[in-house]
């Protein structure tokens, strides 16, 4: 990225990744939040995906775009883990 380059991130697949850190977090006792998602699993997907930038021309002009895959239950974009990455 720095050298110019331009990279390709595919995160497979957020919504399995909020699952498993749910699950995680529960067994742990963790403060639940909606739907026992923990509060902060949408500062991790924003950490991840706020690191998808342009670079300007004197850090070497390179990219890199990032393209999060979500599972949906029955094509329903407004559950809680679409509905916040979207």
């Amino acid at each position: 990225m720095y050298g110019g380059k331009h990279v390709l991130i595919i995160f497979d697949d957020l919504s399995k990744q909020a699952e498993a850190y749910r699950a995680v977090s529960l067994l742990l006792r963790r403060p639940p939040g909606r739907e026992a998602y923990p509060g902060d699993v949408f500062y991790l997907h924003s950490r991840l995906l706020e690191r998808c930038a342009k670079l300007s021309d004197e850090l070497g002009a390179g990219s890199m775009t990032g393209l999060p895959i979500i599972e949906t239950k029955a094509n329903d974009v407004s559950a809680y883990i679409p509905t916040n990455v979207i």
